[in-house]
This record gives C-alpha cells, sequence and structure tokens, in this order.
C-alpha cells in the first residue's frame, strides 16, 4: 500500500507540474516552411508550401534551408523494394538489407529528401521516430518527412530508454527530420505522380527563431546525474559548449541564463513522508527521486537543493559581473560531486564554491543567505522565477517547458540534437541580418568553400566584390581581401585599398576618420584620401543605449556605443573580410551588466559607480560590506579553466521511474505533451496512453 501510495504521489506530483488542466498548459510545436520548388506546375499548385514541425532530435538547419528531391519507397512510386515485416515506407527496418537494397549514395549528384510514414499502426509493430529517421540517414537521403496518419502535427520526441540503440540515435543522427500531417502527406505523394515526376522541394528554417541584435538564450538543465544515454549526450554538449558559450558572452553577443524545472506537491500530499523526502519549503517546490527508488538512495530534496545553490551561484555571479563562473561551478561540481562516488550534496559543493572564490568575489554568508532555510515555510524567489520562466509567454509566442534539457533562443524553444554545431548554429540563426558576430561563420553552411556556389557567383566578378562571405541565409559578394568598399558621392560602389592613413593638411598629425585608398586592378589606380568615414557614435550613440549618472555626487555620461574604427583598419592592413566588423558595436561600458528591457538592450550598474573602476570594471568592497573584489581580483578576471564536465547539469525530464509509476506518469503526461511514438513496454500506462490519444503508438 505504501509503495502504491509513493508511485501516485508521483504521478500526481508531474502533473501538477504541467498544470491542473491541459487548457494551462501549453505545449509549442515548432514548424518551419516545407516549399515545392521544381517543376513549375507541382510549384504554382502549392505557391504557399506547407508547415512542417521540427523533431526533437537530429541536425535542424536553422537559419538556412534543404533542398531535395523527394523519394517514397513504394512499388507503387517506382521503388520496388520490398521490406519485412513492415512495408519500406514505414523504414523501420534497415534499407540496406531490402530487396532490392535502397542505396541513395550510388547517385551523389542528387539530394534526396525521403517520405516515410508513422507506424505501421498494427499493435507492437510500430518503431520509433528516431529509429526511422536513422535508417533513412543509412540508405543516404539528405533530409526525413515522416508522414502522419491522421490530420495532427505533433513534435517528434528522442527516445530516452537506457540502451545502446537509442545512444546511437541522439549521438549520430545527422540528418534534418519533421513531421508533416496526413492532408500534406498525400499531397506530397500525389505530386509525384506514381513516382514519374521528379519533385523537389526545400525544407526551410530561416524565420523559426526571432532575431535580436543581443541574442538571449537560456539553457534549462538539473544537477542530477542519474540517468542513462541522454545524460551522456548532455555531458558532452557541455563538455564542448562551455568555451563557446563563454566566448559569446564575453564580447556581449548573447545574454545566457540557466534554468531549472521545478515541481510542485500536491496540497493533500504536503503531510506525506514522499513528498517531504522529495521536496522543500513545504512542498512548494519538489522533484522527483533521482533513481526513482523512493525507499533508498538519495531524495529529490537532494537535486533540488543543489539546483537551488547553482540557481544562486549564478545570481552572485552575475552580481559581480561575472556570470561565466556558473559554467566554472557547474562543471567542478559534475567533476567531483557525482552520486556515484556518494560525494554529491553540500559539502562538496561548499569545496566547489571556495575554489572558484579564490579571489573573493564572493562570499559563503552570500551564497547561503541566497539559499535560505531548506524546511521553511514560505516561498524563495529564486525558485519562484524559475516557476514562472517554465510556464512560458503564450503572448510572446515562447511555450512551457516540458523536457529536459531545453534550450530556449530568443523565447523560442530550440528543437534538434544537443550537440555544439547545432545548438551554435541555431543561436547564430537569431541574430539580426548583419549583426551575426564572425564565430557564427564556421556554424552555417559555406557556400563560399572553393567551388560553392557563392565561390563561383564572386569570383566571376569584374566589379572588385570578389569576395565571397556567408551569411546567415546564403551569402554576399564584397570587396576583394584588403579593399575598403567605398560608395562615391554619384552613388557607385568602389573597391579601394588601404596603403597609409592620410596626414593633416595643418600639420603632421594623421585624420582620425580617414585612410588613404588606392583602386584596385582594372581600376583608376590613383591615391587618395577618404575622408568620409561617419562617425556612427556621434549621431545619438550608434542606437545604443546610453545614460547620465551620478558617480562620487559628479555626472558621468555613459554610452554603450563603441567606436570600431581602430578594429576596421586593423582588418583592411591584414586582408581580412570587413562585411562582419561594423564601425560601431553596442555593448555595456565596464561596471555595467546589459538586460532586456521592453525588447530593448539597456545596461544596469552591476554594483555601486562609486565603487567600480570604471575602466576595467571591477567592483571593489563598499565600506563595511566585507564583499567584493579585491586587488587580485583583477588578475583573476579571465576565468578559470574549463575542465571536463563529468555529470553537472543534467536532468532528463522524462524519469524512467519503475514498474506502474513510469507508465501511470507516461499516461498523465500523454494528455499535456507529445511522447515518444513506442512504448517500451504494454501495461496500464500504454493502455491509458492510447486512450488518451485517440488510438495513438505510432
Amino acid at each position: 500500500m505504501a509503495r502504491f501510495v509513493a508511485q501516485l504521489l508521483a504521478a500526481a506530483l508531474a502533473a501538477v507540474a504541467l498544470g491542473p488542466l491541459p487548457a494551462s498548459a501549453r505545449f509549442v510545436i515548432e514548424e518551419g516552411g516545407l516549399r515545392v520548388v521544381l517543376p513549375d506546375d507541382a510549384k504554382k499548385q502549392y505557391p504557399t508550401g506547407f508547415d512542417m514541425a521540427l523533431a526533437n532530435f537530429g541536425a535542424p538547419r536553422y537559419g538556412g534551408t534543404l533542398r531535395g528531391r523527394l523519394i517514397y519507397v513504394h512499388p507503387d512510386f517506382k521503388q520496388p523494394a520490398s521490406c519485412a515485416p513492415a512495408n519500406c515506407s514505414y523504414a523501420c527496418q534497415d534499407l540496406s538489407k531490402a530487396n532490392p537494397p535502397v542505396d541513395l549514395r550510388s547517385q551523389p549528384e542528387e539530394n534526396f529528401i525521403m517520405l516515410v510514414d508513422r507506424g505501421p499502426p498494427a499493435p507492437g509493430a510500430a518503431c520509433k521516430f528516431a529509429e526511422k529517421v536513422w535508417n533513412v540517414q543509412q540508405s543516404g537521403a539528405k533530409g526525413a518527412i515522416v508522414l502522419n496518419y491522421e490530420d495532427k502535427m505533433t513534435t517528434m520526441e528522442a527516445p530516452d530508454e537506457d540502451d545502446e540503440a537509442n545512444l546511437k540515435y541522439l549521438t549520430n543522427i545527422t540528418i534534418p527530420a519533421v513531421f508533416v500531417n496526413k492532408t500534406t502527406g498525400a499531397a506530397l505523394k500525389r505530386l509525384m505522380e506514381g513516382g514519374s515526376k521528379a519533385i523537389y522541394v526545400s525544407m526551410d528554417w530561416t524565420d523559426i527563431l526571432p532575431r535580436k541584435q543581443q541574442v538571449f538564450w537560456e539553457f534549462w538543465t538539473n544537477s542530477n546525474d542519474q540517468c542513462g544515454p541522454v545524460c551522456d549526450v548532455q555531458k558532452q554538449f557541455i563538455k564542448e559548449f562551455v568555451p563557446v558559450a563563454k566566448e559569446f558572452d564575453s564580447h556581449n553577443w548573447t545574454v545566457f541564463t540557466p534554468h531549472y524545472i521545478v515541481w510542485i506537491c500536491p496540497t493533500p500530499y504536503r503531510a506525506s513522508a514522499e513528498c517531504k523526502s522529495q521536496c522543500i519549503r513545504n512542498g512548494r517546490y519538489c522533484s522527483p527521486d533521482p533513481d526513482g527508488n523512493l525507499t533508498a538512495g538519495y531524495e529529490g530534496r537532494d537535486p533540488l537543493q543543489e539546483n537551488l545553490r547553482q540557481l544562486c551561484v549564478f545570481k552572485l555571479a552575475k552580481e559581480a559581473g561575472r556570470p561565466y563562473l556558473w559554467w566554472d561551478y557547474v562543471t567542478l561540481f559534475g567533476e567531483r560531486c557525482d552520486m556515484d562516488s556518494k560525494k554529491y550534496g553540500h559539502d562538496c559543493a561548499m569545496q566547489v564554491f571556495a575554489e572558484i572564490n579564490k579571489d573573493g568575489w564572493s562570499s559563503v554568508a552570500a551564497l547561503e543567505g541566497c539559499i535560505g532555510e531548506e524546511k521553511a515555510d514560505a516561498p524563495h524567489p529564486v525558485m519562484d522565477a524559475q516557476l514562472v520562466a517554465q510556464k512560458g509567454n503564450e503572448t510572446a509566442g515562447s511555450g512551457e517547458v516540458f523536457i529536459l534539457p531545453t534550450i530556449r533562443i530568443n523565447g523560442a524553444q530550440y528543437r534538434g540534437k544537443m550537440a555544439t554545431a547545432e545548438v551554435l548554429r541555431a543561436i547564430c540563426a537569431g541574430f539580426v541580418e548583419g549583426n551575426m558576430p564572425q564565430a557564427c561563420s564556421k556554424a552555417m553552411d559555406d557556400a563560399c568553400m572553393m567551388g560553392g556556389k557563392g565561390y563561383q557567383d564572386c569570383s566571376s566578378r569584374t566589379d572588385g566584390k570578389t569576395q565571397c562571405i556567408t551569411l546567415v541565409r546564403g551569402y554576399t559578394c564584397t570587396c576583394g581581401h584588403g579593399f575598403l568598399p567605398h560608395k562615391e558621392p554619384s552613388g557607385e560602389e568602389t573597391c579601394l585599398a588601404i596603403t597609409s592613413a592620410c596626414p593633416s593638411p595643418s600639420g603632421p598629425q594623421l585624420h582620425l576618420r580617414a585612410l588613404r585608398v588606392q583602386e584596385p586592378a582594372g581600376r583608376l589606380r590613383a591615391l587618395r584620401c577618404v575622408t568620409n568615414i561617419p562617425d556612427e557614435c556621434a549621431n545619438n550613440h550608434g542606437g545604443c543605449w546610453h545614460a547620465d549618472l551620478k558617480v562620487k555626487g559628479k555626472t558621468v555620461s555613459f554610452s554603450g556605443c563603441k567606436d570600431n574604427l581602430a578594429a576596421y583598419k586593423d582588418a583592411l592592413a591584414h586582408g581580412q573580410p570587413t562585411d562582419n566588423v561594423p564601425l560601431h558595436t553596442c555593448a555595456c561600458p565596464p561596471c555595467f551588466t546589459a538586460v532586456e528591457k521592453g525588447g530593448a538592450i539597456s545596461c544596469t550598474p552591476k554594483c555601486s559607480l562609486d565603487y567600480c573602476d570604471l575602466d576595467v570594471g571591477v567592483c571593489h568592497a563598499e565600506p563595511g560590506s566585507g564583499g567584493g573584489v579585491g586587488a587580485g581580483g583583477i588578475a583573476l578576471i579571465v576565468l578559470l579553466c574549463v575542465g571536463l564536465l563529468g555529470g553537472a547539469g543534467y536532468f532528463a525530464y522524462q524519469y524512467r521511474l519503475r514498474g506502474l509509476m513510469q507508465q501511470e506518469v507516461r499516461a498523465i503526461m500523454s494528455q499535456y505533451m507529445p511522447l515518444d511514438d513506442a512504448d517500451a513496454t504494454e501495461g496500464v500506462g500504454s493502455r491509458l496512453k492510447r486512450l488518451a490519444s485517440n488510438g495513438g503508438g505510432v
């Protein structure tokens, strides 16, 4: 009886975390566009294209497109391959073992995008979405479109079972996968007319994410490390992404915020032993048992308390102007404080905090003050903020966070594999056109590679714009290496070469905003000075934040506009491309932290300006505060080592609760969010799930 009560509590806890009614829980299905591009008569039939739902695995091409020829492996479409026990159109088997084998690599001149059917619908015959896409990839196709058997859209979830097959799907699927409804699938099949026509489509991810000057992104995680293959994938992701995240934040290109999902205990159960073991602050904030065993091992309140500690580390580090220290903390905690070694908990955590706080940027008292008392019967503002954030903002189009790990970029949820290249690409696609950092170029499709379309187009030009530059969407041709794009008074654009700075007519000094230039070969080669390079910061601070504030009783003007002429000249002098070197950048000055207010970037002091070094941005201790950064802190501002992240920051929302508890939780969750398309076991949970989804499974 006690075990049943514990299982019921866990299921109820999960359900309440999502919201008591389906209407209050909004799961957003992130969608892109699917368009027919050839032939013209097929394109004209569907001029607006179709919607496609992104999968939560695979490699979506955020900011880009994939064009390819449709293929549907079915005898009625001139693809006679046969598979057993299910038709090849379901892609539930290795297509290389079909009769005859399906090997699209034998036609390297074509990009194939394979249509596959959801199912089969027969009981026990279904295969997982990820398995289908894996088989599609192994056949040589560059993309997969799963066709639903009903007019509904869903997000295809990654499998979460703890076995090697699912680890293979999570780590090795490198093609994009999308889901379309029955009507769209039928339309695509009609266009192919039994396989007699070559139909080309374009899968489009260019406008999925909101675009901003500065990208705001969130990483939803958990400190619990008792998980299966998905945990291993996230460990590898954090290990690889730490230096990327730090670089982007240090340049103020992005603003990063970590988050942790929080559950609540239903009021009728708050006095139970089970609720007390899984919750803090009288059931207000809870977390499921790490290993699903409510009677032994670590309890849910253990990772919950560590989650709160990590949130407080980030809060204190951000206030000190050093938010990157969160990455150092979770990295070291994961390496040294894992549950398997029985070191997970307060003592090990405080040792890690002491290491990252060697220069005294904060204090143990400040950290413990932020955390507060575990048994206090009162709300906690940091945890309440998590509950609010995970609900999303329906007005802004951001959905509720149900699954861990989850990434939000500019408020929209990222869909795809948890890997550095894919996540970086998505973050880069969140910048407005023209404001993408040069560091993003590696993440985008490179049409400018030798032999690529952009390379060939630009190198053949005769106006001097022979250099190909990769953009989020496509490419552009600009002046060749070492040349300056210049617009004549007539409006004509020319490419000019820098040779030296221009001397001032009044003496030996140099013009600040002038370059001595020479036109390239094939054009007039006269030397002259270009003196009309604009000072963008002089015109309303370049549109950046600015304010007049009091510092020690005096009014000081602060501006977020930074003139970039020196970097511009340096790039020209070294023959580097200048398209991604703007004449000014917006970045908060020293002693300020970037915040978003009403859709605009603002800067707020990270400490009292009276006690901040305005040149380097170091906050010193205020008299009597006992905190702040000492003189030795300046030398350590460039961070601690990255290292490996053994098990930090991971928690998969779909806990593999054992036996009946797992099935009950999945049944309840299926009413609020899409689950994977095949159950691992048959039982009460899977039967309830099918009833909730009108026959569902696959």
